[in-house]
């Protein structure tokens, strides 16, 4: 795939500058302009270190945009073959916009702080231990909202991504189980987002917790069967019916494939 290949040579050619160039002919397109304004404000909400203030639309063009955009390209004077290959481009990276947040900032989830006023209005109070907290930005949000949150990672994704390293909250140095030995006994629930697909390390982490006198809860933010947590996590970890989580999920981005949500495991 294009943005695959490309994808360690976006510090020389910008994602973002390469839309602007793309777009630019385009520029009285609404569908495009709307795209790339929603894009510009998600880059900089999480490039100052916060969660999006709002969920991100849709992203991807739909079909029904497409004789807008032919026509707006006609009026340039643009060949039909070019345009009909930028609508295709800009799609494209449209919808990949999930792995530049990932390769540049080490930004996973995209929940919103839309989501974290919902979430810490019917959980108030509660202390939490974040495993896998990356650059502490889930942290952050939530203990902006009033929750206590002891956020630790092993660090080891920094080997692979020289980006997004710059911590936004104190995270801690420890593996996710050494974490739920040390701290698991002290909070309510143990955060888990976005873990490996290929890893089983999140059935471990099931099953230590279920061995904690306390019983806190594990909640996991990721994608059901998906990018997400391993086969064998899904097939045997039963997900917990919640109201409060099922508000939450209505304020998770869907502006893509990546069906992002937040689970309950009890």
């Amino acid at each position: 795939m294009l943005f695959q290949r490309d994808l360690a040579k976006m510090e020389v050619m910008d994602y973002l500058l390469k839309l602007q160039q793309l777009a630019r002919p385009y520029q009285t397109d609404f569908d495009v302009q709307v795209r790339l304004a929603e894009i510009k404000r998600c880059v900089q909400e999480i490039g100052q270190g916060q969660l999006l203030s709002r969920p991100l639309p849709i992203l991807q063009l739909e079909q029904n945009c497409w004789l807008d955009f032919l026509a707006v390209g006609l009026q340039q004077s643009i060949p039909a073959e070019q345009i009909e290959q930028d609508f295709q481009t800009l799609n494209y990276l449209f919808g990949n916009f999930r792995k530049y947040l990932q390769y540049h900032f080490g930004q996973w989830t995209l929940i919103s702080q839309q989501a974290l006023t919902i979430w810490t209005k019917y959980w108030p109070q509660k202390s939490y231990l974040e495993v896998m907290a990356g650059n502490g930005v889930l942290a952050r949000g939530l203990v902006a909202h009033g929750q206590t949150v002891i956020a630790t990672d092993s660090f080891a994704w920094q080997a692979e991504n020289k980006t997004g390293r710059e911590l936004h909250y104190p995270v801690q140095d420890a593996d996710a189980l050494t974490a739920i030995a040390k701290y698991g006994r002290q909070v309510d629930a143990v955060l888990l987002s976005w873990s490996p697909d290929h890893d089983p390390i999140d059935v471990l982490i099931a099953q230590q917790i279920r061995q904690l006198p306390n019983h806190p809860d594990l909640i996991v933010i990721g994608e059901k069967f998906g990018v997400t947590n391993s086969q064998l996590f899904w097939q045997t970890q039963a997900v917990a019916f919640s109201p409060q989580v099922r508000l939450i999920n209505r304020y998770l981005p869907q502006h893509d494939l990546v069906k992002e949500q937040v689970f309950l495991i009890r």
